[in-house]
């Protein structure tokens, strides 16, 4: 990771924002030698979440499947699900 300055940052913002961009390296910029904030490159917005962090290196995949990852059936409500809670609100009591 790279360490610039706050006053390198503002003399040569465009070539620095441009390298961050290409290289996927992100520059942490310090103002009196402490680190005041990064610049990372954005992640592109990925269908999946979860996949989107593996790809990033946050999460790792699991590695088993247990019960408690299997995705249930969805519910089939009786009516529409803000009439449900609209009726749910009346009743409560404040």
């Amino acid at each position: 990771m790279k360490n610039i300055t706050m006053t390198e940052l503002n003399q040569h913002i465009s070539s620095i924002t441009r390298d961050v961009i290409e290289r996927g390296e992100p520059v942490v910029v310090t103002k009196r030698g402490r680190p005041v904030l990064r610049l990372v490159p954005e992640v592109p917005a990925a269908a999946d979440p979860l996949a989107a962090l593996i790809a990033t290196g946050k999460a790792s995949p699991p590695t088993s499947m247990s019960s408690k990852t299997v995705r249930r059936a969805p519910v089939t409500l009786s009516r529409p699900l803000d009439e449900l809670l609209d009726e749910e609100r009346a009743d409560a009591e404040f």
